[in-house]
């Protein structure tokens, strides 16, 4: 899966450099993002099932909810690389609107001196260096999916800290509120889930903070406040998967 949108990006970065972007590589680059956008859906669909699965039941503890957080982990590091992968599709798409051809490489000249012997010269690729923000973001994922709570939520907190602009931020605070609910510190997973809503109200996480604010109110007995966040979810946001496992969950409340 990763290895996929890798090599496409590695690919097309060598286009560029060599000076011969064409419509045909671009096509390879749509293909790869077509191919990574098709895994998204299905991952969050195996999300939305096991998490109606994991809480629907009240089994919410123990293996069941690891699995569930593993998936988010990956699902969330599957749409960052989506999103890396369409701003390079885009620049390769200007690329291709305005590079001339590229010129056919002379041949190289004919050299008098007579070759070295018994020496060699390697040539280290050059690597570009890796964006700080995207690495952190990574780097704290991963110790999430490894179940290094601790250190996820560390990397978390650096991550908001640092980059509070970010497109990831309020990912990044959700990831924060979901380190507490895996370690059973529900107040401090429900402030997290808040600071989601109150400084990012149109991120891409609302109807998920507002689900798990509910999880974590039921989490602590109070079946009163998480009945009024699942309704919130689906009278807010009624299109969304989130708003589905809000309606099972009420059934189980009722």
């Amino acid at each position: 899966m990763r290895a996929l949108g890798t090599a496409a990006v590695a690919a097309m970065t060598a286009m560029v450099l060599q000076g011969c972007v064409t419509t045909q590589q671009t096509s390879v680059l749509q293909q790869s993002v077509y191919s990574l956008q098709q895994q998204v859906q299905d991952l969050d669909a195996r999300v939305q099932r096991m998490e109606s699965a994991v809480f629907g039941t009240g089994e919410g503890e123990g293996g069941g909810r690891r699995s569930l957080a593993d998936m988010n982990a990956r699902l969330d590091a599957l749409q960052m690389e989506v999103a890396g992968l369409k701003g390079r599709l885009e620049e390769q798409q200007r690329l291709v609107a305005t590079s001339p051809p590229a010129p056919v490489p002379a041949a190289p000249p004919v050299s008098s001196e007579p070759e070295a012997t018994g020496s060699s010269v390697s040539v280290q690729p050059v690597t570009p260096p890796q964006d700080p923000e995207k690495a952190l973001y990574s780097r704290s994922l991963e110790s999430f999916q490894k179940g290094d709570y601790p250190q996820a939520l560390e990397g978390f907190r650096q991550f908001v800290d640092r980059y509070p602009q970010s497109e990831l931020a309020d990912n990044a605070l959700f990831w924060i509120g979901e380190c507490h609910f895996m370690q059973g510190r529900y107040q401090e997973a429900i402030a997290a889930y808040q600071d989601v809503l109150d400084r990012y109200p149109k991120g891409n996480k609302v109807a998920y903070a507002i689900l798990k604010q509910g999880a974590a109110f039921e989490k602590l007995g109070d079946r009163t406040a998480a009945r009024i966040l699942y309704e919130r979810v689906v009278e807010q946001h009624p299109t969304t998967p989130q708003a589905e496992i809000a309606k099972k969950w009420l059934e189980r409340l009722r």
